[in-house]
């Protein structure tokens, strides 16, 4: 009866310890699920995260290729606005800009067209875009009065009528150098205009890797 009696009281006397020990042994369940989630979570996104930095590499990739194609198209378009190497001659020139500096009261004097200016490192490479350029001097006068007008010149009033009209008509140009010397009788102009040319070498239509 005494032993009966004692293994009861022994079992009561354990219950507390088994409920710390249920309640141990949930809580370790409760936190290694809440753990886990985090885990996964963590995992889905650095996945994600993973994804967006690929998807971020080839939208960077893509727009390159369309800066390079449009700088590509860019200096076609700029390449044909160019002067041909072989419509390089002093007569051309002066049919050009004899009417234009009349027209602003200009008597010209003298059209001269340079030597043609290259850079011969870049001859021997046709993949590339190659320019070169040819310098022009001119030479004009305009007297200070006019003598059926008697209304005193602008000379720079005019030149810039005159440059005005030379930038907006091809092919493209450049003012390198500009000198008015006044006389007692009239204004002189020295003048030299920069041309690009054109390379024999035509660009192709679509860019190669």
């Amino acid at each position: 009866m005494r032993r009966r009696l004692f293994k009861f009281l022994n079992i009561l006397s354990s219950y507390p310890v088994l409920t710390l020990l249920g309640l141990l042994v949930g809580g370790i369940f409760y936190l290694g699920s809440g753990t886990r989630s985090i885990e996964f979570r963590w995992q889905s996104l650095l996945s994600r995260s993973i994804e967006l930095k690929q998807e971020q590499q080839l939208l960077n990739s893509e727009l390159q290729g369309l800066r390079q194609s449009d700088a590509y198209k860019r200096s076609q378009i700029f390449q044909r606005q160019f002067m041909a190497l072989d419509a390089v001659d002093t007569e051309n020139f002066r049919r050009d800009f004899l009417p234009v500096f009349e027209s602003q009261g200009w008597h010209l004097r003298s059209v001269k067209a340079g030597e043609v200016l290259s850079d011969p490192t870049t001859q021997e490479k046709p993949s590339t875009a190659y320019f070169g350029a040819v310098e022009v001097a001119v030479v004009a006068t305009a007297p200070i009065v006019d003598p059926i007008s008697g209304t005193t010149f602008l000379p720079f009033y005019s030149i810039d009528r005159i440059a005005d009209y030379l930038w907006r008509k091809p092919p493209t140009k450049e003012i390198k150098s500009l000198r008015i010397e006044r006389t007692a009788s009239d204004y002189k102009l020295s003048a030299v205009f920069l041309y690009p040319l054109a390379h024999d070498h035509i660009l192709p239509d679509e860019l190669t890797e």
